[in-house]
């Protein structure tokens, strides 16, 4: 029986030592690289545009609920203000009619805040999708095998937020020449067909001098609609 535990044990390594020949042989991928996921999504050439076109819509929709909101307020003070006796008939017919209104009111403003974060999270998932399918293109261009996410930010120790935020993140160390986040974002414009604006030297981050080969030559009662999520960072 041991014997053949033994045997089984060979077969398994040698078929392991066999298929990791094989895939150097064929020359798979072998690099790493690292990127800031957030700083891609905020400096994606589409993403700003998107979120402020929605930022209007909200502030437009927001316009007018508060103004019905003020309508249905001024109706509930005259109702105050008008004498009539509390349950009467005309009195209770009124508080009925502006408490309908509220609950109207309130329910419709709850759909248009689920349908902004609906938007929202549509346009953060087209951000995201095409992202990802330019990060594809450019590690296969290059034999990256694989990219990971990196939050890159200045880490003030007095400040126990930023300090707990970065010993959470998974990737504790790596060369800072891994970090592709300046050329992925060059891609990303590149794949849109535009120019990517100048930017400051003062806001160059790391990972303009990477070393990967260049490929071959061969993206309360109502209080008014809540704004979209801020962009993470």
């Amino acid at each position: 029986m041991k014997q053949t535990c033994w045997i089984t044990l060979f077969v398994a390594l040698m078929t392991v030592g066999g298929f990791v020949s094989q895939a150097a042989a064929q020359g798979l991928p072998n690099f790493v690289a690292v990127v800031d996921l957030a700083q891609l999504i905020k400096e994606h050439p589409e993403f700003r545009g998107k979120q402020e076109t929605l930022q209007k819509e909200v502030q437009a929709e927001e316009a007018k609920f508060r103004t019905r909101q003020q309508q249905i307020e001024n109706k509930n003070k005259a109702l105050q203000d008008s004498g009539f006796k509390a349950g009467t008939p005309e009195h209770q017919k009124q508080v009925d009619e502006i408490a309908n209104e509220y609950a109207d009111f309130e329910k419709e403003v709850k759909a248009m805040q689920r349908k902004f974060a609906l938007a929202n999270s549509r346009i953060m998932y087209d951000t995201y999708q095409d992202i990802k399918k330019v990060i594809g293109t450019f590690a296969k261009q290059r034999r990256i095998a694989q990219v990971t996410d990196h939050r890159f930010f200045e880490v003030n120790p007095a400040e126990p937020q930023l300090v707990a935020e970065d010993m959470d993140q998974k990737l504790v160390w790596f060369d800072e020449q891994l970090n592709i986040t300046e050329l992925v974002i060059n891609e990303l414009y590149a794949s849109k067909g535009q120019q990517r604006p100048p930017k400051p030297a003062a806001q160059a981050t790391n990972g303009q001098q990477i070393q990967i080969a260049q490929p071959p030559q061969q993206p309360q009662q109502a209080q008014g609609i809540q704004n979209p999520p801020a962009v993470p960072r």
